[in-house]
C-alpha cells in the first residue's frame, strides 16, 4: 500500500498536467483504488471510478465502461487470474 501511494503522489506531482482539463476518469484495473483516490483527492472537480474484477470491487472491467473523458490504464507485471486469449497486445 505504501509502494502505491508513493506511486500515486509522483503521478500527480509530475503529471498533473494531464488532469487538468478532465471531468471524469475510470481507473480500469484500478484495484482497491488507492491511485484513482489520490487523483480525485487532488483534483477535486473530477469524477471517478475503479473497474477492476468483480471480487475486487463492484465495477466490472470486463464490462461497459462508463462515459467518460479518459480511461486510466497502468501496465505492470503480476499474475493475473485473466490468460493471454482475453487481451490483444499491440
Amino acid at each position: 500500500m505504501a509502494s502505491a501511494r508513493l506511486i500515486s503522489s509522483l503521478v500527480i506531482k509530475n503529471w498533473k498536467d494531464i488532469f487538468l482539463g478532465l471531468n471524469s476518469l475510470v481507473d480500469v484495473g484500478g484495484g482497491t483504488g488507492t491511485l484513482a483516490e489520490a487523483i480525485a483527492d487532488a483534483f477535486p472537480h473530477l469524477n471517478s471510478a475503479v473497474l477492476d474484477l468483480p471480487h475486487v470491487v463492484g465495477g466490472d472491467m470486463f464490462a461497459a465502461t462508463p462515459p467518460t473523458d479518459a480511461v486510466l490504464l497502468k501496465v505492470m507485471a503480476c499474475a493475473c487470474e485473466c490468460n493471454s486469449e482475453q487481451f490483444t497486445f499491440y
